[in-house]
């Protein structure tokens, strides 16, 4: 889910590895793979471990697999096993507060986005009007898109999950020079690690004790850095209920659709 440096996320996952199978885990891949139909993916009866986003975890796949846990992320915009968004616009827009963006165009990812569309609506949502806000709403596809449409003027702010925007300003700088964050939307829980709803308690049980190893080995401590991961927390389906009741109270108060 995070645009992380492959060298690092190689080696972390083969660090990983080494932990899951001590653990009595065998069925564990050499390397991740890279699956092209997210929610297909993420709903395979025999789905061992993947990452996904606390929205979709708390509506469309709850009850079809087990949250894991989650990592923290030592970057700004994180606290523990939280996260946030950071806003993203145009340099010259950068002394405006975030309710003169009324009226203007937003660049999301995804519906389904906690950290690109929702963490967005709620944060507009005490500033709209007649349930609107902005004048139009286009979906990149990508985090990495939304920056680039925004620094590009086709879009004038975006929500960036911060951990995305970390790796994605030092990966293409010439677009986050023309760019700045003026702030961050409410903390939440961070991306959920999860395994399917078939995987034994006994496993479940198992992948965390590995995962909370692999945040403490020496011998990862470079990937980790690399990777900006400084720690893991067990948390379970209840701890993602927020994201879908925030969801539905935006609606509630009347804020539309986009």
């Amino acid at each position: 889910m995070y645009p992380f440096p492959a060298a690092s996320l190689d080696e972390f996952w083969s660090g990983l590895r080494h932990y899951l199978r001590l653990e009595g885990v065998d069925n564990v891949s050499d390397r991740l793979g890279q699956p092209q139909d997210l929610l297909q993916h993420w709903q395979e009866p025999d789905l061992l471990l993947s990452q996904t986003c606390g929205y979709p975890v708390s509506t469309v796949l709850h009850g079809k697999v087990q949250v894991v846990g989650a990592f923290h992320f030592d970057v700004p915009g994180c606290e523990q096993a939280n996260y946030s968004s950071s806003l993203w616009v145009r340099q010259e827009d950068a002394a405006k507060p975030l309710q003169a963006f009324g009226g203007t165009v937003a660049a999301c990812n995804e519906r389904h986005s906690q950290s690109g569309y929702h963490a967005l609506r709620s944060a507009v949502a005490p500033f709209a009007v007649n349930g609107r806000f902005f004048s139009q709403v286009v979906f990149s596809g990508a985090h990495r898109q939304s920056a680039r449409l925004v620094a590009g003027g086709q879009a004038d702010i975006a929500a960036l999950d911060c951990v995305s925007a970390y790796f994605l300003s030092r990966q293409e700088p010439e677009t986050f020079s023309r760019l700045a964050a003026i702030g961050f939307t409410a903390l939440m829980p961070g991306l959920p690690l999860i395994t399917s709803s078939a995987t034994a308690r006994a496993t479940l049980a198992a992948l965390r004790r590995a995962l909370a190893a692999s945040v403490e080995a020496p011998e990862l401590e470079n990937a980790r850095g690399a990777m900006r991961i400084s720690g893991f927390s067990i948390l379970d389906q209840q701890d993602y209920r927020i994201c879908a009741l925030k969801a539905e109270q935006n609606r509630t108060d009347g804020l539309a659709d986009w």
